[in-house]
């Protein structure tokens, strides 16, 4: 009962139909999710750390909030869908336990030195006028007990249900494994450099809007959402001009599929070859493609779509290319000028390594009680 309440639970935050398509990709991470929270509980309990009525209450306060309901009016809205109060509250006070723990327990072990803030400054310094990506991401941890392949095939389920139309945010929230669920999975705005080589990759040719994964690391699964592309420090397109490149590979206008793969490898040996401008007018004639230089000119007085496109290029970057009714089109930014921004401040920065220190210590202290736990499933 409790694992069917959940789903119900997530299937609907999620925008999904309660198919049994849907139940049956969801269930076995609703399952682990429920494992995990029964666990964080049972280490709370023991460490006598308790849950205050009222602290659940200000929680579901923040869930009407988030859902745009009135004071008070998540027991109607949930009684007309037909959803179990009962397992949000349990669901709410596992978070809040386990939260309170992690703060008891590990906070202390973290410490951030002046020496690393001074190094995230110098970087956020160095990255100034560079592409940014805001990201948002839902991470499953490797667990011994569970076995990759059972995290792989989880990370895959919750994938085919993004791209199937369910909320990433709702999904994040019920089944991410770092900080960023209770945000919906939000990371923020990082440069490329600031992920995983393999997340880094993968996010380098994705358009906003876009889901890739799982993508697997070192320490799990990651599904990707890109939510959006721009320049260190927020600048307005107004403030920014690029010196630009256009670059042509022409397409009749019924192309076969042997066009089609030609200029597919022309694309590929155009972002492989050309490391700066300089070197693109030699690789585009060696694949019969044609560059314009479009010269120096304001990202915000052109079309709309590109200025996102150029927002998120970096100098001597070949854009994704674009499909027209004369072939497909890419572009190379030579160069930029951009007005500074502001850096944060020596608090922001040490605020956010406490965060991302304490999260790592929390994902090993769940594996070590996971490991530990006799886990007896009977459905």
């Amino acid at each position: 009962m409790d694992l069917m309440s959940r789903t119900r639970l997530v299937l609907f935050g999620a925008g999904l139909a309660p198919t049994e398509e849907n139940i049956n990709r969801l269930m076995p991470q609703i399952l682990n999710t429920l494992i995990d929270e029964t666990v964080q509980w049972q280490a709370a309990q023991e460490q006598n750390v308790s849950v205050r009525d009222q602290e659940i209450e200000e929680a579901l306060g923040g869930i009407e909030q988030r859902n745009n309901l009135p004071p008070g009016g998540l027991d109607a809205f949930l009684a007309e869908r037909n959803l179990d109060k009962s397992t949000l509250v349990n669901q709410v006070r596992a978070s809040l336990a386990w939260a309170k723990l992690v703060e008891r327990r590990l906070r202390p072990q973290v410490e951030i030195g002046s020496e690393e803030v001074e190094e995230v400054l110098r970087r956020a310094a160095e990255n100034q006028g560079k592409p940014q990506l805001l990201v948002s991401e839902i991470f499953l941890a490797n667990q011994e007990s569970a076995g990759d392949g059972r995290v792989r095939d989880s990370a895959i389920r919750i994938t085919q249900q993004i791209r199937a139309g369910a909320s990433f945010e709702a999904l994040a929230r019920a089944f991410s494994q770092n900080a960023t669920a209770a945000a919906g999975g939000d990371l923020g705005w990082l440069t490329e450099d600031q992920l995983d080589d393999e997340i880094a990759r993968a996010v380098s040719t994705m358009q906003p809007g876009q889901v890739a994964g799982p993508i697997r690391s070192a320490i799990g699964y990651h599904v990707i959402l890109l939510r959006d592309r721009r320049l260190a420090g927020g600048a307005d397109p107004s403030q920014i001009t690029v010196d630009l490149r256009q670059i042509g590979l022409p397409l009749p206008p019924e192309p076969t599929q042997a066009d089609l793969s030609a200029v597919q490898m022309a694309t590929s040996s155009l972002r492989s070859g050309a490391t700066d401008c300089a070197a693109l007018e030699e690789v585009a004639r060696d694949v019969n493609a044609k560059v314009a230089k479009v010269g120096r000119i304001r990202i915000a007085d052109l079309a709309e779509p590109l200025q996102a496109t150029l927002m998120g290029l970096g100098i001597n970057q070949i854009s994704a290319p674009l499909r027209t009714r004369q072939g497909v089109v890419m572009f190379m930014v030579c160069d930029r000028e951009a007005p500074p921004a502001e850096l944060p401040s020596r608090e922001q920065i040490t605020a956010r390594l406490q965060i991302e220190r304490l999260d790592l210590l929390a994902r090993r202290y769940l594996r070590d009680l996971r490991h530990a736990a006799f886990v007896d499933v009977r459905i």
